[in-house]
């Protein structure tokens, strides 16, 4: 294993972080956290 596998895993880490993080803004807005809480018995973070 080289040093360009170590690059690569970054950058995909990177870009699934960043997807992630999109993704999370996005349904935040449109509800959908809120619902995914609920069936967490009231979620991790608790409902706003």
């Amino acid at each position: 294993m080289g040093w360009w596998v170590w690059l690569v895993v970054a950058v995909v880490a990177v870009a699934v972080f960043s997807g992630l993080l999109l993704w999370l803004q996005a349904s935040r807005r449109s509800g959908t956290v809120i619902a995914v809480q609920r069936g967490r018995r009231g979620g991790r973070w608790g409902v706003r």
